[in-house]
């Protein structure tokens, strides 16, 4: 784990060699791919991310493992030189905070906005394509639209762009009538 603003640091480095949005787009998956691959335990129980920090085994070894990572995942060559570098400086654990920064950075860039809507239930493709057009339409960008099921809400929907939250559930209209009513007792 490393602290955010040395995260996006990192991840504006990677995001400044990508010469085009194709590039950064194949930078974005080959960086999520090692993240995910970063948290995942070797036979010992350890993440893989401390094994690239460990400075007990020999930096030499660390960089071959980190290679052979981004080849079997088919990584690009600028991904993989950008993994050594990770690696050298002992940031491989921050590997996740990198790829959330550089998505964030990646959508900014491409005029994208990531977006997650939920539902006591799943929506239908009709629903999410007019939630999806009205978000287009209020922020001015693409949306990148996500679902979540929770039942909890009991109906309506909750919509989150970024750290705008529109609650409309039932849930929510229920614990306010609740609140409004013990205050006018």
């Amino acid at each position: 784990m490393i602290p955010g603003n040395l995260a996006k640091r990192y991840a504006r480095a990677l995001l400044e060699l990508a010469d085009s949005p194709m590039k950064r787009d194949r930078f974005e998956k080959d960086l999520n791919a090692l993240a995910a691959t970063s948290e995942v335990p070797d036979e010992t129980g350890t993440p893989l991310a401390l094994t690239l920090d460990a400075g007990r085994y020999p930096l030499s070894q660390r960089r071959a493992l980190g290679a052979a990572i981004c080849k079997r995942l088919m990584a690009d060559p600028t991904v993989t030189k950008f993994l050594d570098l990770v690696v050298e400086r002992g940031r491989a654990s921050g590997l996740p905070q990198i790829a959330r920064q550089y998505a964030e950075l990646a959508d900014a860039q491409a005029g994208r906005v990531r977006a997650t809507v939920s539902a006591a239930t799943a929506m239908g493709p009709g629903a999410l394509a007019q939630v999806k057009t009205a978000l287009e339409g209020a922020t001015g960008k693409k949306v990148l639209l996500e679902q979540e099921v929770d039942p909890e809400l009991i109906g309506g929907v909750v919509t989150q762009v970024g750290s705008y939250r529109l609650d409309r559930s039932v849930k929510t209209m229920l614990e306010q009538m609740r609140s409004g009513l013990k205050q006018g007792a």
